[in-house]
């Protein structure tokens, strides 16, 4: 291994060409100043886009996508924590993976959670993703000051088991993980099919970044405050299981397994499958699963060369009508409406 890496020094060209492996876009092309950098890339026959943007000296987001392994740097590499404690909000729409915290433990980070981690200064992480899986990952790095303001709350309204996200020095690590939300998902793939350059492409993903800080904190507040919040009567193991369905949902378009069936597969029984699944998600089983298909719908719509009616049928609906009436009330626009335009 190398030195370690420290993320903040990834504005610098020269750095960032020696860790990604190639020249950043040019000035201009995404963004106007050197506070924002867009790699755009090719692993073997796959593209790789990776965007870094700094909102603030105390808030950074990189949010990227490709091939499995994409960038050999970011699928195992060491990251130094400088002078300041930094807050890590690491969303996973794609590979699992794995962060060795010094004078933690090591952490592992599975597919479709948000994990929050605290790492105090001078932390160094050892970070391995899988090399199986495709990658989409978007990462929010705030200090405890911005933090607090980017959600405009004093640290005396934060609930004393979320203190550590607010507090301004920690003398040890700590992690949450909360599930991930459509909605999270969703405004995720709307950073990475971004169209916009300037200014403009600044402010709106800055928006998608407050969605989902906000998000992931109302979310963390959910699991951790609310007694008769069912997700506190599960055990570890029930959750671990109720988690593994919306992995089984999610790895077919065309049909569902009924929910007795699904609660046999994980052995969990249908009840407690059916609210524990409402209890972690905020939905049920049937809508996650349609919900979830109508928002890789909407990635696959913002694809070069593949149609509205192959879509449809890419995600299960037999009937193009049905997929559009199903979409517009979902999104609120037509699906054609979502085809990529040229900038």
């Amino acid at each position: 291994m190398t030195a370690a890496i420290d993320y903040e020094q990834l504005f610098d060209p020269q750095v960032a060409r020696a860790y990604y492996g190639a020249d950043p876009e040019p000035l201009g092309r995404y963004y106007d100043d050197e506070r924002g950098l867009f790699m755009n890339a090719r692993i073997g026959s796959a593209p790789f886009i990776q965007d870094v943007i700094q909102f603030a000296p105390d808030a950074l987001a990189f949010t990227s996508a490709g091939a499995p392994t994409p960038v050999s740097r970011l699928g195992h590499h060491r990251q130094a924590i400088g002078d300041d404690d930094w807050i890590h909000f690491c969303l996973r729409l794609g590979s699992n993976g794995i962060e060795d915290i010094s004078d933690y433990k090591t952490v592992e980070q599975p597919s479709r959670v948000c994990m929050i981690t605290r790492y105090p200064a001078g932390t160094t992480i050892e970070r391995t993703s899988s090399t199986d899986e495709n990658w989409r990952v978007a990462c929010l790095w705030l200090k405890p000051a911005a933090f607090l303001r980017l959600l405009e709350i004093s640290s005396s309204r934060i609930p004393p088991e979320l203190s550590w996200l607010a507090v301004p020095k920690s003398d040890e690590a700590t992690h949450l993980a909360v599930p991930l939300s459509l909605r999270m998902q969703l405004a995720v793939n709307e950073v990475l099919s971004c169209q916009f350059t300037g200014g403009v492409r600044r402010a709106f993903i800055y928006s998608k970044y407050l969605e989902l800080v906000a998000t992931i904190y109302q979310a963390a507040v959910d699991r951790i405050t609310r007694p008769e919040h069912l997700t506190s009567r599960l055990s570890e193991r029930d959750a671990a299981k109720i988690v593994e369905v919306a992995s089984i949902i999610t790895g077919s378009f065309e049909q569902m397994d009924s929910l007795a069936g699904l609660a046999r597969r994980v052995g969990i029984n249908r009840t407690k499958l059916v609210l524990g699944f409402r209890a972690i998600y905020g939905t049920s089983v049937e809508a996650y699963w349609r919900d979830w298909r109508l928002q890789k719908a909407s990635e696959l719509l913002r694809s070069d060369g593949i149609s509205v009616n192959e879509v449809a049928f890419s995600v299960g609906y037999s009937e193009v009508s049905s997929f559009t009436r199903a979409f517009t009330r979902k999104f609120g626009v037509l699906p054609k409406s979502c085809k990529t335009t040229d900038t």
